[in-house]
């Protein structure tokens, strides 16, 4: 574990492109900090703090995070939810996130952020083999207030609102068939606690589904937990 407070940081000259970033807090495995840390110190922007996800966790406050100006955190994708999960606690309004992450694991990080009601300190993502070369943009953008988000991760994030829109316009029976459908009852199952035929079950269940944009009953299950406020299933 890493806990490299720099208390002797000079400030930032005005005239730097990062004069109104406080500077930045890693959180990851000792190689992440190590990665970031190589990135960043370069750029002139101090590096607050360096620490391993069980430390971030225990600590009372994040480093910078009450500071007049902006600190940049700098986490994996699996630490954020780690934090998320385990702290639940809003990150200060002064604090960004730059999530580093494999696209793919963004579904579940923009959930886990729009839950918390976080999307707003998200200034960006980078793919950890992109990080080189997109880390001083997006820092720059970051610094004037603006966030850089990836364009399928973008969409990523419409598509989660799209979903969420499609099972806002459910009628009641719809959502009683999705709830049964949540629990692994069977079609037979569901006849008998709605008291339906069979076969309208089955052609229920096709409506449902394709009203949902879903090729299975474990894909809506899925996004029934996700967006009707009952949280992702466990895995």
């Amino acid at each position: 574990m890493h806990n490299n407070n720099n208390k002797n940081a000079t400030a930032l000259p005005a005239t730097t492109p990062f004069a109104d970033l406080e500077g930045v807090v890693v959180i990851g495995p000792d190689a992440f900090q190590k990665q970031m840390s190589a990135v960043v110190e370069p750029l002139g922007v101090p590096v607050l703090a360096r620490l391993e996800v069980a430390a971030a966790i225990a600590a009372s406050s994040l480093p910078g995070a009450s500071g007049r100006k902006l600190t940049i955190l700098l986490i994996t994708a699996k630490g954020l939810l780690r934090l998320l999960r385990q702290r639940r606690r809003r990150l200060l309004p002064t604090m960004r996130i730059i999530v580093v992450a494999p696209l793919e694991e963004m579904p579940t990080v923009l959930y886990h952020l729009e839950k918390e009601e976080l999307l707003e300190s998200l200034v960006g993502c980078i793919e950890p083999e992109k990080v080189g070369q997109n880390a001083e943009n997006v820092l720059r953008l970051a610094a004037h207030g603006l966030s850089a988000m990836p364009g399928p991760a973008t969409q990523l994030l419409l598509d989660q609102q799209h979903h969420g829109d499609k099972l806002a316009k459910l009628d009641s029976q719809e959502r009683e068939l999705l709830a049964l459908i949540m629990t692994g009852a069977s079609n037979a199952e569901i006849a008998a606690i709605m008291k339906l035929p069979l076969g309208r079950v089955r052609n229920r269940v096709r409506g449902l589904l394709a009203k949902l944009g879903c090729r299975s009953r474990t894909a809506a299950a899925i996004l029934a937990h996700r967006y009707l406020g009952q949280g992702p299933p466990s895995a």
